[in-house]
């Protein structure tokens, strides 16, 4: 048991005999899989106790930039696809489509192989084949949760915002680091030219995200705060919204947790956009029917019913399946929608 695939109580994904994923444990090894908060708790500790910290360039680069300290004898930079063998096992990082660097990881040794999807959507996360145990992201664990259109409805309607308003004032988008600057990249590709404003941080990890994306998210420049008369395209981290609420303009909230419509009118100058990172409850089922492991775990620290993931997969897709830690059923929400 110690060795196979678990969810700690603190959420640690614990797989093989040295891998602890997006969370303190006393192993040799820590993967990050991302750099949102609730998969970076306990990074302090594990630089502690832990021989090496494990995440990709990309990864590395974002906690850099939000000041998530790694020295750099501890850090274990992995690309995709490249193994890294430690005291008899290999480990893995495999591409997953949430944010900036994020990945799936694999732990392959003679007691097992072992898979941990961390955050993820689809298309574009490859499900991970072959493994003895399956350890899943569910944020979105069944269909009360399920949007019912895709991701291009909700840029789709968040474009006609923009070109509908822009003309009265700035546009404000709110949202959480990563998703903020894969939307950059989204309005880039599709014509969407005004220019981009945003704090420091948020303009850092934009152009980090337009190596990763391959996209010129330019022009882009430093909110330095105030009223704004251009037309303007604001971008600001979710935490500031109330500091900003009150200025002249539309204001724009990203969430995947609004499923009424791609975009509903949440208040005056207010608009919520359906837009998530996350695997709706159908690609969750659809990941899982492709991977066909011999047994899934659902992690219930982060998402939402994650037990009736578990049931529906044993039920419909006949794989044996669990949620764990078993006395959790639902994690933070505000942290999920990241």
């Amino acid at each position: 048991m110690q060795c196979s695939a678990r969810v700690a109580s603190n959420g640690a994904i614990l797989l093989g005999c040295n891998v602890a994923a997006d969370g303190a444990a006393k192993r040799p090894l820590r993967v990050v899989t991302h750099a949102h908060q609730d998969h970076t708790r306990g990074l302090a500790r594990s630089v502690k106790e832990s021989l090496f910290i494990v995440a990709t360039n990309y990864t590395f680069e974002v906690m850099d930039v939000l000041g998530l300290k790694v020295p750099v004898e501890k850090r274990m930079p992995l690309s995709y696809g490249q193994p890294f063998h430690f005291d008899g096992e290999t480990i893995t990082l495999v591409k997953a489509r949430h944010i900036i660097g994020s990945a799936q990881v694999v732990v392959e040794s003679r007691k097992g192989y072992y898979g941990y999807t961390g955050d993820f959507k689809m298309p574009g996360t490859k499900p991970l084949q072959g493994l003895d145990v399956l350890v899943i992201d569910a944020t979105y664990g069944s269909p009360r949760l399920q949007r019912r259109w895709g991701e291009w409805d909700a840029i789709a309607a968040l474009m006609e915002i923009i070109e509908r308003f822009i003309g009265e004032g700035p546009v404000w988008i709110y949202g959480y680091h990563g998703k903020l600057q894969e939307v950059m990249a989204e309005l880039r590709v599709r014509g969407i030219s005004y220019e981009f404003l945003a704090e420091p941080v948020t303009v850092e990890l934009a152009r980090i995200a337009s190596r990763f994306y391959g996209v010129d998210v330019e022009p882009l420049r430093v909110y330095t705060g105030g009223v704004v008369k251009d037309p303007v395209v604001v971008f600001v981290h979710m935490s500031r919204k109330k500091h900003y609420r009150r200025l002249p303009g539309i204001h724009v909230v990203l969430t995947g947790w609004e499923l009424r419509a791609p975009a509903v009118l949440a208040g005056k100058r207010l608009i919520n956009v359906s837009f998530s990172d996350h695997a709706s409850f159908k690609e969750i089922i659809e990941y899982v029917d492709a991977a066909r492991p011999r047994k899934v775990v659902v992690d219930a620290t982060r998402g939402k019913d994650a037990w009736f993931t578990a049931k529906y997969i044993e039920r419909i897709l006949g794989i044996p399946a669990e949620a764990q830690p078993r006395d959790r059923e639902s994690g933070n929400k505000e942290d999920a929608d990241r």
